[in-house]
């Protein structure tokens, strides 16, 4: 069984940012038994918790499928050109949005005219205690990817329509947080990239996750489970609701699939 893993909401608590000894267990016990775990997140792979890296996954879909990385082969990385993320920035700053770009060398990119939600305050902060490198963007020009927060609905409805030829648009919920992923790429896309290198049907798969941008995963995955303290729209679709992460929802989803004990479900 490849078993596909959400990070944030699914691996982290985003509140208190703790791993459970437990997921961590788990996720070695997967490994042991010969089943392949393996992270599909929105982060590029440069941004993600030195904790995750320091886990038994065998290989990593990032930036929602931009890139696909088995062991310690790169099976593509996609980005945007520098052409492309000037005209991002130039929209942002037209419809005078609130981005955070993601480069893809762990950077956390802002626009210190335009960081007022916490969220992205809150972001910058955890990304510096965790070492990577937090600038602003006349420092770094360039990106793998990007959020952007609005609360102006009609600016939201802009930039959007400024983005669409060239991004998959994902709203994430609240606040108007939304997402933005090169066209084409998806986490169901890096999946299925993964699966055909692995020699592995979609009949053995098991994803979990938390949140809207997982919903291509759960699409094709064959079996699906959502964290206890996941979005409604993802519970709807899912075939189990585990636990929040930190009452062992990742352990108590992959014993409800059988898969800590050598046989899967």
């Amino acid at each position: 069984m490849v078993v596909f893993f959400d990070i944030d909401g699914t691996i982290i608590d985003e509140q208190t940012q703790i791993i459970p000894a437990s997921t961590v267990r788990s996720v070695a016990r997967l490994a042991e038994l010969g089943h392949v775990p393996v992270v599909n997140t929105g982060r590029p792979y440069s941004h993600i918790d030195p904790r995750i890296k320091a886990m038994a996954f065998g290989g990593y879909v990032c930036g929602c499928g931009m890139e696909v990385r088995l062991g310690d082969t790169w099976l593509y990385r996609k980005k945007p050109d520098e052409k492309l993320c000037a005209y991002v920035m130039a929209q942002a700053e037209r419809f005078q949005m609130q981005p955070l770009y993601e480069g893809d060398d762990g950077a956390a990119i802002y626009d210190p005219r335009h960081c007022d939600f916490p969220y992205i305050q809150e972001e910058l902060a955890r990304m510096l205690k965790k070492g990577f490198t937090v600038c602003n963007r006349e420092a770094h020009p360039d990106f793998m990817k990007f959020i952007t927060f609005s609360t102006s609905r009609q600016a939201q409805k802009g930039f959007c329509q400024a983005m669409e030829p060239f991004f998959e648009i994902i709203d994430r919920g609240s606040g108007h947080f939304t997402e933005y992923v090169l066209k084409g790429c998806s986490k169901a896309g890096g999946m299925l990239a993964l699966l055909d290198a692995l020699g592995v049907p979609q009949s053995e798969t098991l994803a979990l996750g938390d949140s809207t941008n997982d919903l291509p995963m759960f699409r094709i995955a064959a079996h699906t489970a959502c964290l206890g303290g996941g979005m409604e729209e993802l519970k709807a679709v899912s075939e189990f609701v585990t636990a929040p992460v930190l009452e062992d929802g990742i352990q108590k989803a992959l014993e409800h699939f059988g898969l800590l004990e050598g046989h899967g479900k």
